[in-house]
């Protein structure tokens, strides 16, 4: 099998890489643009892969907000022009495109509601690639591999330094570890389909995580904050924090938090 990693120079991505081996092709800027049907129909002709799994995108949220027409080009024509290929498709997706749940975890029925640009844009992606029959959108919140929200957490408290961390904001972490595995999985089970959330189960908000790393490593210190004394651009959801409807879990909070840690210290 030839699979072809769209946004292969990412921390997702690369992780990808690795998993897959001789059987996968890298593909990023500055040469594949995924804005460019051109050059996205001319990839995929010479790769002729099996299934494109895509992990492009622009992390950057408060850009999305500042930049709508990059993040539409980005997250909804780019994923129309990886569909049109007629490829099969696998996609990642956001939790933000929740914005105030209920205090549950929200599944992949549940009727969603954008909290900023950036989810919109991502919307109308995971929407552009369900359009074709065998594709998939995965859904995620919070990736973390060497860098992101809980190593971030780690290294400042383990500096002895201060964190600020919102309590007004709850979602879920997710291992790039975990979420590599599962998505080469699913490249190498064609009846992966649908939509998937897929993260490390265990709703918190980033205060409680760095409160969490604060106990068990005993060092720093944790300060509460709310996104609005932040400034921001874009708006952040209440509620995020993605479970599950489907047969596939990722291993919870706890865990992946503790293998963080080991690894860390």
């Amino acid at each position: 099998m030839k699979v072809l990693v769209v946004g292969s120079s990412g921390m997702l991505g690369s992780e990808i890489m690795k998993l897959l081996g001789k059987s996968g092709v890298a593909a990023d800027l500055p040469v594949f643009d995924v804005t460019r049907l051109d050059r996205v129909v001319s990839a995929v002709n010479g790769v002729k892969p099996d299934v494109i799994l895509n992990t492009s995108g622009i992390t950057d949220v408060d850009l999305c907000e500042r930049d709508p027409e990059t993040a539409e080009k980005v997250h909804h024509e780019g994923i129309r022009n990886l569909a049109a290929t007629e490829v099969r498709l696998i996609t990642v997706s956001t939790d933000q495109v929740f914005s105030s749940g209920s205090g549950e975890y929200l599944l992949e029925s549940d009727a969603t509601e954008p909290a900023n640009i950036y989810a919109a844009s991502k919307l109308r992606g995971e929407k552009a690639a369900l359009e074709y029959p065998g594709n998939t959108v995965v859904r995620t919140s919070w990736l973390f591999g060497s860098n992101g929200l809980l190593p971030w957490i780690i290294r400042r408290l383990l500096d002895k330094g201060t964190v600020t961390a919102v309590t007004d904001q709850t979602s879920c972490i997710t291992s790039v570890d975990s979420l590599a595995e599962v998505l080469v999985g699913m490249a190498l089970d064609k009846d992966r389909t649908g939509l998937y959330h897929c993260v490390n189960k265990g709703a918190v908000t980033p205060f409680d995580l760095a409160c969490r790393v604060r106990e068990r490593i005993g060092t720093g210190t944790v300060i509460p904050g709310l996104w609005k004394q932040l400034a921001l651009s874009a708006p952040r959801p209440v509620w995020s924090a993605l479970g599950t409807e489907r047969d596939i879990e990722l291993p919870p909070l706890e865990e992946v938090m503790e293998l963080c840690l080991k690894k860390m210290l």
